[in-house]
């Protein structure tokens, strides 16, 4: 990746990039109407009616009442969003700062009102009394940004309001972590390149490695899989990456070794692949997306908040975000160029560790909750049912790693009813009618609720 692309596209996502953009276009705005005013002048007024000019004074007072109108409305914007900047903050998870900040539909708020502001200021400036004009149409144009302005603010009042609603966070979560997935280079690569890459050990065997080291400090945040694979395609080598995204480096610190059959290359020219930042999560990162999600129902499992149904809805989320990762092809550690020769090794996630990463805290923290327990084997069942047999063995062997978690001394005879009720769901939807139940009886609860009459639910 170019540096310059990086950059552009790093300023495209941060808070100031739109209001700059829309601050730009109204000083070109403002400009064409201070001249088309004075063409105006030159031609008797044509066009519009007379009742929309006014003179200078009047020019002026609208214009000036408009740009602290504005600006008022301005200030209120930018408090309402640190009010819901402090509640994503408490409530659900610092991670969850980003998604309000990086929503399009807020930044357009906040840039139609600084445009706003800068339109008329700018106008004020540039509208003199000594010019000889008698009637300006400025103002007019002045009301019209003032009635958009009016409009944007009420449905900012609602923007916000649906935004703080916890649900609608949750789904916004889910909606762009599954397009990361669809867009996501590796997947995409992964999904049209069906055969097995081919490798040449005499890459190790006939050439000396290349270390190359870190030559700043900062977390790993994206390596430029496309642009690395293109140069060791150039300089027919072999880079192994010693680091992965989301670590830390240090200057010096070792990064990736480079075999290549070039006799000179440089390797150190790799490093402009790899983007280094002071935030630890990874830019385009799906588990940053699954993490979101678990924080907000580890909070709402809390006892300071104690908001089960929060934390079942993240849940649900989860398993519709792994269901959509088990249809995909997951990237191999291998990532080949064209010609399908490997180019890089990075040691990629496999989805078993997206079922542990998914779960593991949740299975902690909600041992004791039957809720949790049991909309985690839905979230598991859902996932079997939509995919193939691989992932449905997967699934089903990861259900003990949840049974072995769960607190069996705080639950009771109908808990356990439940569970298994919800066991015989996620067997079937793993294909698997015959399973032993006895067995998982035997396995997981205790002595004291095997009683005769126990399981005579829809489970037995």
């Amino acid at each position: 990746m170019n540096m310059n692309i990086h950059i552009f596209n790093k300023a495209q996502k941060s808070f100031w990039f739109v209001p700059f953009l829309f601050s730009l276009i109204s000083l070109f705005l403002s400009l064409i109407t201070f001249y088309f005013d004075w063409w105006l002048s030159q031609h008797s007024y044509p066009i519009f009616p007379k009742v929309l000019f006014s003179n200078f004074n009047l020019s002026m007072t609208i214009i000036s009442t408009i740009a602290s109108s504005i600006m008022t409305m301005t200030t209120i914007t930018f408090s309402t969003i640190m009010v819901v900047l402090t509640t994503f903050l408490s409530q659900y998870s610092p991670r969850t700062l980003q998604n309000f900040i990086n929503d399009r539909p807020t930044q357009r708020v906040l840039a139609i009102f600084v445009s706003g502001v800068v339109y008329c200021i700018t106008l004020l400036v540039l509208l003199k009394d000594e010019s000889g004009q008698e009637l300006y149409i400025s103002s007019a144009f002045a009301g019209i940004v003032a009635v958009v302005c009016l409009f944007v603010f009420v449905y900012f009042v609602h923007h916000v309001s649906n935004w703080v609603k916890v649900s609608n966070l949750i789904h916004n979560i889910t909606i762009k972590t599954n397009k990361k997935i669809d867009e996501s280079y590796l997947f995409r690569r992964n999904a049209i390149n069906e055969d097995p890459s081919t490798f040449n050990e005499s890459y190790f065997e006939d050439t000396e490695p290349y270390n190359v080291f870190s030559e700043e400090s900062g977390y790993m945040q994206q390596i430029d899989i496309e642009g690395m694979i293109k140069k060791a395609r150039k300089d027919k080598s072999i880079v192994r990456m010693v680091k992965t995204p989301g670590e830390y480096l240090l200057e010096g610190t070792p990064v990736m070794t480079v075999w290549s059959t070039e006799d000179e290359i440089d390797a150190e020219s790799y490093l402009k692949f790899l983007v280094l930042g002071p935030d630890k999560e990874p830019m385009e990162d799906i588990e940053l997306g699954i993490r979101k999600l678990v924080e907000i129902a580890l909070r709402a499992i809390s006892p300071a908040i104690n908001d089960p149904n929060t934390a079942k809805n993240c849940i649900e989320e989860i398993g519709i975000i792994l269901s959509k990762l088990a249809k995909h092809k997951l990237p191999s550690s291998y990532l080949t160029d064209d010609e399908n020769n490997v180019r890089i090794i990075l040691e990629q996630p496999t989805f078993v560790d997206y079922l542990y990463k998914s779960f593991y805290q949740l299975r902690h923290y909600g041992k004791q909750d039957i809720s949790i327990i049991t909309e985690i084997l839905r979230s598991l069942r859902m996932i079997g049912e939509n995919n193939s047999g691989e992932t449905k063995r997967m699934v089903w062997t990861f259900k003990d790693y949840i049974l072995e978690g769960i607190d069996y001394d705080s639950l009771q005879n109908l808990d356990m009813q439940y569970i298994m009720r919800h066991l015989d769901q996620l067997a079937s939807a793993c294909s698997l009618d015959d399973w032993d139940k006895d067995e998982v009886r035997n396995r997981y609860f205790p002595d004291q609720y095997k009683t005769e009459d126990s399981y005579t639910d829809k489970s037995s």
